[in-house]
């Protein structure tokens, strides 16, 4: 009786008490609501090298396929996140040999951010304040600032002056994705 009377205290208390959140940021096996990169590590808990059964358990299973089947863009399997409602915004995951290769988000996520704190729609001179110098690409429609490490190549995704975007890539992979 006292085990069930001290849950009930606890379970009461976490429910009154302002600002402590029961639920966690991100639920294992599905597309986080506010992502976190990790430079050089991971972006939203997958790590390059994965293969596809630890994407699925650190995204889900619910993603749509881009291969060459059904378009001349994918030249690989491409597994594509969305959220479901709002625009098509989400991540995608390129694999080589079933091996993750690239990992980069779709689209500015609101509440997405690095692990130092860039924020989505954060100015490009954040970048600089919070990295090494970073080597600048021009992309189609957007620019990349980037960082390697370790063969790892982390990218922030910029355009109109603001940060729109994260990627990791390994090498042979673009930084343009």
């Amino acid at each position: 009786m006292r085990v069930a009377l001290g849950v009930l205290v606890l379970t009461l208390a976490l429910a009154l008490v302002p600002g402590v959140q029961a639920r966690p940021a991100h639920v294992a096996g599905q597309l986080p609501t506010r992502g976190i990169f990790v430079p050089g590590v991971s972006l939203a808990g997958v790590h390059l090298g994965f293969d596809q059964a630890r994407v699925k358990a650190a995204l889900g299973s619910n993603y749509r396929v881009c291969t060459v089947a059904n378009t001349n863009l994918c030249k690989e399997p491409l597994w594509l996140y969305e959220y479901q409602r709002g625009e098509p915004l989400g991540v995608a995951v390129r694999f080589h040999n079933k091996k993750v290769t690239a990992v980069f988000t779709l689209g500015a996520i609101q509440g997405w951010k690095t692990s130092e704190g860039l924020k989505m729609y954060d100015p490009v001179s954040n970048i600089y304040s919070l990295y090494e110098t970073p080597i600048y690409s021009k992309c189609i429609g957007f620019e990349a600032f980037s960082m390697k490490k370790g063969g790892i190549t982390s990218s922030f995704y910029t355009a109109s002056g603001v940060v729109y975007g994260f990627a990791l890539t390994a090498p042979g992979e673009a930084v343009c994705q």
